[in-house]
């Protein structure tokens, strides 16, 4: 028992021995700098450590150890235990099976040139050092080699610092477990978990291995409720902010031959993004594989990308985009998209994009989509109000692709097949629509596009060049009509080189510009010239105004046109036009040799001269119109001279009458536009060396006051003067004249036909002979005294009706003053 007792004695004493040794001379003086050493050439980094002692229970313990390169602390820790096989160091071998890190911050920095600075820690190096025995160096016979085995990190901190960017980007991994070992004959493995500082922190895990000799890596990593917010610096230079969203992702490594190889499963969680006014909320599944050539730097990639549920708001022209799903397939040459959909304005279409060649980039989209939004897109965002409906689907083709000068160039096409619009307040639209219009960031064109209006096929083509500084040219064309017009547009100036059209018969040419600068609306300066056949113009509003069919107007009537002013305010423009005919009609009476000059200035109108050969005979006025009143009052003056009744019976109903006479009247007419019932004006009007008998209104007369042929009666002159007023022409005193009869007295005319009137009959000679009829002979008779009686008209100028009222005194006296006379001669 005693001996058992010292040699435990002498155990512990050899012990306590030994550790005081180790602890006071071997560790602090040969051993710690051997593995300061040993670590500066195995890392090439400076290191300090700031004290190293034994443990019996955790073996080797380091404490205050710091890695840096001089300008960031690589690694550092608080304390660092491992364990020491013994026996080797009698052959001059240190081997360190594992090195247990507490609470070790470690700083990962990405470079400049892409390498990272760790890279070099674990290089394959031969780590042998020399120890120097009695202060002196013994080359050959104090070198020792190390090797560590494996590294256990417990509760560490990462922060990871990327300097490719161009503000360097910064993260922090806690709570960091990491154990990376050394695995013969020359590997490392790793395995890994910590958080990334965030609010909620995102959880990672990763494990892997990598081969020294081969220069091979297989690892992998996985992440979850990882806020890419904090990723800013990878993509905020693309002008792309993410508002909030987490995502999950899993990625796959392998390194070998040079390639490195990567899986890559990203899952976002209702994602915001945003772009200036653009804002997007989306769920997506990204998948992807790529090989990176560590020598030649290329890359080759393809995958996936699953869009589910997303909402984009902010587009300019479409408003919000809702429902937006579809799957996007890609490789590092091309990119395609088939059926991706969406709704706009409650309004669903199918998306298809491709782009075939990346080195060639262009982007190819298609997609078919109902016309039925139009009417709300253009209300909402043009505020174009003229189309309440519309119908139909359109197939739109767009190809986008760099236009080596920085930007992008654009080119496609709409293809539109049996579409309509209907327009506000009509109930016809415009249906049967086919076009193909193909446009670019340069303009558009368009050939042949076809449709129907009011039951009338037109069709069209032209082309918009420069949307900057726009250049039109278009043609429009039916059965019966043809437009075309050249403009050009520099700010809000438009130049109207060329308007000229045709229709039927009639056709126009104009030029000018048009003025938008001003905020009160648009000024115009346009000269041109129109050649209208009256024909056509009727045609062309008989819909409207049926009652123009009446009018029976025809001719061809040239004008020469200048137009200055603001055209919001037409009352205050100038206008000027010079108006003739050869030979215009209406009513069926026509006028030839016409003129008419237009001046329209400081909102009032001037209509002088007009003139015209009427009939053989002349006809001459003016007009003035004052457009500065609400109710434009108005003046007329015509004069008529020499016009031949004998010709102008020819364009009437009594073109078989044997009537003749020359006509001219003399009229001034005062009223408002639209108001028949504030018309007022005076005049005369007298016909001279005529015969007038066989007109119906007088040839009716004459058969109430003569039972016999009135065909020698002549009535050659006729005269009045008028008013004009409450809608009615009267006169006191309407005066015809004949070889037999006079007929002198009052008549109204309403502006409906309406006749009133009363006429005194004078017999003026004793031409009707005795052997006559009664009447007849009291014709004769009275014509010696004078007034015959008073013939009272009523009813209308279409049905007049007559009423003979014979005065008797009158007809007695004269029989009595014949039969007196007569035996007064006989004695």
């Amino acid at each position: 028992m005693k001996k058992l007792i010292i040699i435990s004695a002498l155990l512990v004493l050899a012990v306590v021995s030994v550790l005081a040794f180790l602890n006071f001379f071997l560790l602090p003086k040969k051993i710690r700098p051997l593995i300061i050493t040993t670590i500066t050439r195995q890392t090439n980094k400076d290191v300090r450590l700031g004290s190293l002692s034994f443990n019996i229970f955790k073996g080797l313990i380091v404490r205050d150890l710091v890695i840096s390169d001089g300008k960031n602390t690589i690694l550092s820790a608080e304390e660092a235990s491992c364990g020491i096989f013994v026996w080797p160091v009698f052959k001059r071998k240190i081997i360190i099976p594992s090195i247990n890190l507490k609470n070790p911050y470690i700083f990962l920095a990405r470079l400049k040139d892409g390498k990272f600075n760790l890279q070099e820690i674990f290089a394959s190096r031969p780590a042998v050092v020399n120890v120097p025995a009695g202060g002196k160096s013994r080359p050959g016979n104090s070198e020792f080699s190390v090797s560590v085995f494996k590294i256990n990190i417990d509760s560490g901190n990462i922060v990871f610092q990327d300097d490719t960017l161009e503000v360097p980007f910064r993260k922090e991994i806690r709570n960091i477990r990491l154990g990376l070992g050394l695995a013969l004959p020359g590997s490392v493995k790793f395995n890994f978990k910590g958080e990334i500082a965030d609010e909620p922190p995102a959880v990672i895990y990763g494990r892997g291995e990598y081969r020294f000799l081969e220069k091979e890596m297989n690892a992998s990593l996985s992440v979850s409720n990882l806020a890419l917010k904090g990723f800013e610096p990878y993509y905020g230079n693309r002008g792309v902010d993410i508002l909030s969203g987490a995502a999950d992702g899993k990625a796959k490594f392998g390194l070998k031959d040079g390639i490195l190889h990567i899986e890559l499963s990203i899952g976002s969680n209702r994602l915001v993004l945003a772009k200036e006014k653009i804002r997007a909320n989306l769920d997506l599944v990204l998948e992807t594989k790529a090989d990176y050539n560590l020598q030649t730097k290329k890359v080759s990639f393809e995958g996936s990308c699953e869009i589910k549920d997303a909402d984009i708001t902010g587009l300019d022209y479409f408003g919000d985009l809702k429902n937006f799903y579809g799957k996007v397939i890609f490789n590092e040459r091309s990119l395609l998209a088939q059926g991706l959909k969406a709704e706009i304005l409650g309004v669903p279409f199918e998306v298809s994009l491709g782009i075939k060649d990346f080195s060639t980039l262009a982007f190819n989209i298609s997609t078919s989509l109902s016309l039925g939004f139009l009417p709300d897109i253009a209300k909402e965002k043009f505020n174009f109000t003229q189309v309440s409906s519309a119908s139909g689907k359109a197939d739109l083709s767009v190809k986008l692709h760099p236009d080596g000068k920085g930007g992008w160039s654009l080119q496609g096409k709409v293809d539109v097949a049996q579409a309509g619009f209907k327009l506000a307040k009509q109930d016809v639209q415009l249906e049967n629509i086919f076009a193909c219009v193909e446009f670019s960031r340069q303009g558009l064109r368009w050939k042949g596009a076809k449709f129907r209006y009011r039951g009338v096929d037109y069709e069209s083509s032209g082309e918009l060049d420069d949307f900057s500084s726009p250049s039109l040219q278009a043609q429009l064309s039916s059965r019966g009509l043809s437009l075309s017009v050249t403009l050009n547009a520099a700010g809000k100036k438009i130049n109207i080189a060329q308007l000229k059209g045709r229709y039927l018969d009639s056709q126009f040419c104009v030029s000018g510009d048009i003025d938008n600068s001003e905020p009160a609306g648009p000024k115009a300066e346009i000269s041109g010239y129109a050649g209208v056949k009256l024909e056509d113009l009727g045609k062309f509003l008989s819909e409207k105004h049926p009652e123009i069919n009446k009018t029976q107007i025809k001719g061809q009537v040239d004008a020469q046109i200048l137009l200055k002013g603001p055209l919001y305010d037409f009352k205050s423009c100038f206008l000027q036009a010079k108006v003739s005919s050869d030979r215009i009609s209406c009513y069926g009476f026509s006028m030839e040799d016409f003129n008419l000059d237009y001046l329209q200035e400081d909102k009032r109108v001037r209509v002088a001269p007009v003139n015209a050969v009427f009939y053989d005979g002349t006809v001459e006025g003016s007009a003035l119109l004052n457009l500065s009143q609400d109710d434009l009052p108005y003046h007329v003056e015509l004069q008529a001279k020499g016009v031949k009744l004998e010709k102008l019976k020819l364009d009437t109903a009594s073109r078989d009458k044997n009537i003749y006479g020359k006509f001219q009247a003399d009229v001034k007419l005062d009223g408002f536009c639209g108001d028949l019932n504030k018309l007022s004006g005076a005049g005369d009007f007298s016909v001279k060396e005529g015969k007038l008998w066989e007109m119906d209104l007088l040839k009716k007369m004459g058969k109430l006051l003569f039972s016999k042929d009135t065909a020698s009666i002549e009535l050659s002159e006729c005269s009045c003067a008028f008013l004009v007023q409450n809608r009615s022409v009267y006169t006191d005193k309407l005066e015809l004249r004949g070889n037999v009869i006079r007929l002198c007295g009052p008549l109204k005319v309403g502006f409906d036909g309406s006749l009133d009137g009363a006429l005194e009959v004078n017999i003026l000679s004793e031409v009707v002979p005795l052997n006559r009829t009664l009447k007849d002979i009291a014709a004769a008779i009275v014509g010696k005294v004078g007034k015959f009686g008073v013939i009272t008209f009523s009813g209308s100028l279409a049905e007049p009706k007559y009423n003979f009222k014979p005065i008797v005194v009158n007809i007695v006296k004269g029989l009595t003053d014949i039969i007196f006379g007569r035996q007064r001669k006989d004695q």
